[in-house]
């Protein structure tokens, strides 16, 4: 069993040497297995916009696609705070501008804020999760925080070119389990523990 810097370390190096036509084909996967998902009780979908230079898995063509199929979902996207690893969520449409902070992540600078406990679904970044539905991030927290001030049912849904491993060894009080996994293949729910 691998630490979560070792996991974090490698799933980074796997994502980044994918080939391109690869890594457009398992995106396209990814959106055919988002749509399985029911959608019908959604009003507020959060979804993180991917970092490019990380290989994150291409949200936007999710994001067209319940924008087409589900014009009465709102779409929120999040403004990051390093200082204290905080997020604010704002609605995303027509008028949203972003801007690209010094970490190379593109952000909402302005809009209609939506709070925490308004969401019913989170499309969540991630490395690689387990079988139990904990995952490896980044390693800042943000979303473990943005999950303590969402609803007790939001629905947290990774997205994941990799299957699952079997268990990540360090994880600790504060990592939030996901409700599901999308990978290309599938979808895993996962049971709270």
């Amino acid at each position: 069993m691998k630490s979560k810097k070792e996991l974090r370390l490698e799933y980074k190096i796997k994502r980044c040497q994918l080939p391109l036509n690869i890594e457009i084909a398992l995106n396209e996967l990814l959106l055919s297995q988002f749509k399985k998902l029911d959608l019908s009780k959604i009003g507020f979908l959060h979804i993180f916009i991917p970092i490019e230079k990380y290989h994150e898995p291409n949200t936007y063509p999710i994001i067209n696609y319940v924008q087409q199929v589900f014009p009465q979902i709102k779409i929120v996207v999040s403004r990051s705070n390093f200082e204290d690893c905080s997020m604010q969520h704002y609605i995303l449409d027509q008028h949203t501008i972003f801007e690209t902070n010094k970490w190379g992540i593109s952000e909402p600078i302005s809009g209609v804020q939506v709070a925490s406990s308004a969401i019913d679904m989170i499309i969540v970044p991630l490395l690689i999760f387990d079988l139990s539905g904990y995952r490896v991030g980044y390693g800042k927290g943000f979303y473990d925080r943005f999950f303590s001030g969402c609803k007790v049912d939001v629905q947290r849904v990774g997205l994941s070119f990799f299957d699952p491993i079997d268990v990540i060894r360090d994880k600790n009080e504060y990592d939030v389990q996901l409700t599901q996994a999308i990978t290309p293949n599938c979808i895993y729910h996962f049971d709270s523990e």
